[in-house]
């Protein structure tokens, strides 16, 4: 009787301590508002590619994002620069949230050996909105950094509103022009006004020190 009463013990022990991991888990994946850390980034489709492999990749981050080529159910569309059909790397419904890696795994098996074809995607802080980076191909998973200001601690660079910003030139070379986003100014326009002063930005709304100096 004591064995068994030290037994159920452990057991809702264990069961406390899963369900704690849980909800700190939940907790992490969320932002103070309630919503997804990196919800800004969900109201595109994003592109990479592998020039060395010349495969262009579309991301579907969301639920709520434009699908890719390879049909809504998938995350992450693999197709070559030079046409055909796309595959998909990475399933929505099969998407795994740790910290700041989000893996999309498929029901495929890699023929190089056990495991299933799959993405990752591992963000780090950066001043932008940024974008998503190849990085390597290995026993069929395909890594990705992104580089964000979705994945930083603290609201310091977020905007009041930016797109993204990056093009393709007609080899299928992608072009990173978040480097030219101005965070806490903008680009002086010489409009020949004595009067006043004339600012843009590239993909990003105007810094609110700016504007209220205007």
């Amino acid at each position: 009787m004591l064995f068994q009463d030290k037994l159920t013990h452990r057991r809702s022990l264990w069961l406390f301590v899963a369900l704690e991991c849980l909800l700190v888990r939940s907790a992490a994946e969320m932002d103070r508002s309630g919503s997804l850390w990196y919800q800004d980034l969900c109201s595109y489709k994003w592109e990479a590619v592998d020039p060395d492999n010349k495969v262009k990749y579309t991301i579907k981050l969301c639920e709520s994002s434009p699908p890719t080529s390879c049909g809504s159910s998938a995350a992450v569309c693999a197709q070559n620069l030079s046409g055909g059909v796309g595959r998909s790397v990475g399933e929505l419904s099969l998407q795994t949230l740790s910290d700041t890696v989000l893996d999309y795994n498929t029901t495929q098996t890699c023929p190089e050996g056990t495991n299933s074809v799959q993405t990752s995607i591992s963000f780090q802080c950066g001043k932008t909105m940024g974008t998503p980076e190849f990085v390597a191909l290995s026993q069929c998973v395909h890594y990705f950094e992104w580089k964000t200001y979705a994945a930083c601690k603290k609201d310091k660079f977020k905007p009041h509103k930016e797109v993204p910003c990056y093009v393709f030139d007609p080899d299928g070379k992608k072009h990173d022009l978040n480097p030219l986003i101005k965070v806490s100014d903008g680009y002086l326009v010489d409009d020949g006004d004595d009067d006043s002063d004339f600012y843009i930005n590239i993909c990003r709304s105007l810094s609110e020190s700016l504007t209220e100096r205007g």
